[in-house]
């Protein structure tokens, strides 16, 4: 049976109704962050492989909000000042900058500038040095830091003396008791384009019919270890917050769609309300309350700046907006073993790894993420508007597009079974922007999209509506439920949606063109509808 055939529930087509109010919330938010000096974080993506009748994806029951905005701001400076990156501290763009800052790349803005003639401006490709052979493996000098992106609280002056692997989350994130299954890194849904940088931890709340759900549903959210919470903000309704807690030694953790403001942070809910962002120093210990949840699953991801995701081959592509993706890290071994054990097996994809992969590209194949030729990667801004800009460019929607993912493009594996691709488009028929998910019905004499390369010519590959199979045993939820779907779940090609035409001209470029009609031949060749875009 189609995710389209079980019906969506009222939460669900709730969250779709809502996502454009919250979007232009959230890009309001990140203006207010960046002057408060940190780029607010999340990722891209909603909630489980859930079809509306067209077989779109819906984003998840309460999770409207997009974190995958373009944090640039007309404020002031967004960046730690002892960020190495930041070559001779280079000025705000626009600026003049002295003789020996000439050439010089750095990070500020919300973007990566450099000193040409004497003025700051905003970096293009061919500002930066030439990527080397095989991609990255770590981060480019030029590429901001995690501290400069979230900010570091000023009790934090340890991370240069400690590691990673010295930070252990004691304390699950909410009561393992209360937990359903877990939906991993990697979903690709509705307007969330390109593989999502958390997971979401399901409800048992979630399995009851919504109209059952009282006040004794809501659980607490609590610390996985000792930090700091460095922000808090309103994602546009009082039951969805973000919180955003330095634990020292480079590691991150971030709360999305989080119900309720409470325990530690009780004395600013009426604040963040009022202000929609509230930048602090409150320290939390390992199991210290800070939320409450009860309407939705809740988003969770770990950032350690010591790391990198080598499968995004060209990071500058995200550096305008969604700089942490590459900093995004498997959560478990941070987790005591009592602790990690019940949230790994509450994933639903039961692949190795079990948390999840947002990071596909493949270095001269089509696998991955690609972006719209004439926009700046993931922002999604027109490149010209970049390439000009004598001021900084504030962040929010890109004008005359439905979202600013229009131009996003991802064929990467499904991010539960494995076994199958995803054809994922923010523009199917509308270049303003309607995005569509679609299984990959890839033919017995066919490459799959990681081993389509130059040498394959024109591909074309049937699109269908992805169609969900529990597993022997399952047991349907009851009538109104929003439940996470089953631990090792498997999709298959649906209904039939048409072709795509895809071709890999080289490393970075890539053509398609999309056939929506499903009773049409395969087609051979390109036509004027032809898409190019790069990495």
């Amino acid at each position: 049976m189609t995710d389209a055939a079980r019906g969506l529930s009222p939460l669900l087509r709730h969250a779709a109704s809502s996502y454009g109010h919250l979007m232009k919330r959230l890009h309001a938010l990140l203006i207010v962050g960046l002057v408060a000096g940190l780029v607010a974080c999340g990722g891209d993506g909603p909630h489980g492989p859930a079809a509306d009748g067209n077989g779109n994806s819906t984003p998840p029951a309460g999770d409207t909000a997009p974190r995958d905005t373009a944090p640039r701001d007309t404020g002031g400076p967004t960046e730690n000042t002892d960020d190495p990156n930041m070559v001779g501290m280079l000025p705000r763009v626009g600026e003049s900058c002295s003789g020996d800052l000439e050439g010089q790349v750095g990070y500020m803005d919300g973007g990566v500038v450099t000193c040409d003639g004497g003025t700051v401006r905003y970096a293009l490709m061919a500002d930066l040095p030439p990527v080397p052979d095989g991609g990255y493996t770590s981060a480019p000098d030029w590429y901001p830091r995690l501290d400069a992106l979230f900010g570091s609280p000023s009790t934090d002056g340890g991370s240069a003396d400690c590691a990673p692997s010295d930070i252990v989350f004691t304390n699950p994130v909410m009561p393992i008791e209360a937990m359903s299954t877990t939906i991993p890194h990697g979903m690709m849904t509705g307007d969330h384009v390109t593989p999502i940088d958390h997971m979401y931890i399901g409800l048992q709340s979630l399995v009851k019919p919504e109209a059952s759900l009282t006040e004794a549903d809501y659980v607490p959210v609590t610390a996985p270890g000792d930090g700091v919470i460095v922000e808090l903000s309103s994602l546009g309704s009082t039951t969805a917050h973000r919180v955003v807690i330095v634990h020292g030694c480079n590691v991150v953790t971030v709360y999305m769609v989080l119900n309720r403001v409470t325990g530690v942070l009780a004395d600013y809910a009426a604040e963040v309300e009022s202000k929609g962002y509230v930048r602090l120093e409150v320290p939390v210990k390992a199991g210290d309350e800070f939320g409450q949840q009860r309407d939705n699953p809740l988003d969770f991801n770990v950032f350690d700046g010591t790391t990198w995701l080598p499968g995004f081959v060209n990071p500058y592509s995200y550096a305008m907006g969604e700089a942490w993706k590459p900093y995004t890290t498997d959560p478990m071994p941070f987790f005591a073993p009592d602790v990690r054990a019940p949230l790994e097996a509450s994933m639903q994809r039961t692949a190795e790894p079990r948390w999840g992969k947002i990071d596909h590209d493949v270095l001269g194949a089509a696998a991955g993420n690609w972006f719209l030729d004439g926009t700046i990667g993931y922002s999604g801004a027109p490149t010209d508007v970049i390439a000009n800009a004598t001021t900084p460019v504030s962040g929010g929607p890109v004008p005359g597009k439905n979202f600013y993912a229009y131009g996003h493009l991802s064929l990467s594996p499904h991010w539960v079974d494995t076994t199958k691709w995803v054809f994922s488009t923010g523009w199917w028929t509308d270049p303003s922007g309607d995005s569509r998910q679609l299984v990959i019905d890839i033919g017995e004499d066919q490459v799959t999209p990681d081993a389509l390369t130059a040498d394959s010519g024109p591909v074309a590959y049937r699109v269908a509506d992805v169609q969900r199979i529990d597993p022997p045993g399952s047991v349907p939820p009851p009538d109104g439920s929003r439940a996470t779907e089953p631990v090792g779940y498997t999709v298959a090609a649906g209904q039939p949606q048409g072709w795509v035409l895809v071709q890999v001209i080289d490393d970075a470029t890539i053509h398609i063109e999309i056939v929506t009609d499903p009773n049409a031949p395969p087609p051979t060749a390109f036509t004027d509808a032809m898409r190019s875009y790069h990495r």
